[in-house]
């Protein structure tokens, strides 16, 4: 299961229960990089970095400009590739192309 819009307002409950369902997830969609929950940037950093995917709007959000804005986040080094692609092949079982 994914949530979308993250749980919003309730980032704290997310996070809980997705330490207790392993098959819970969290979808970035609706929020701009910056208003990204610290509570929901601490758990990614730490026991949750399985858990986050990222999703963004196309017509709301420029993807040209995602990358940068994501930058600006605090994340980890080793949760960068799973947010923002390796989640998401595991849990939706999309295929991975090679170069």
């Amino acid at each position: 299961m994914v949530m979308m819009h993250g749980g919003e307002p309730w980032t704290f409950l997310a996070w809980k229960l997705m330490l207790k369902w392993p098959g819970l997830h969290y979808m970035t969609s609706a929020f701009a990089p910056k208003h990204y929950p610290k509570d929901i940037i601490d758990f990614a950093n730490t026991r949750g970095r399985t858990r986050f995917m990222y999703c963004g709007y196309f017509r709301r959000f420029d993807p040209r400009a995602a990358v940068p804005r994501h930058a600006q986040r605090p994340f980890n080094d080793g949760v960068w590739p799973k947010f923002l692609r390796e989640n998401a092949i595991r849990v939706f079982k999309l295929p991975t192309l090679t170069h």
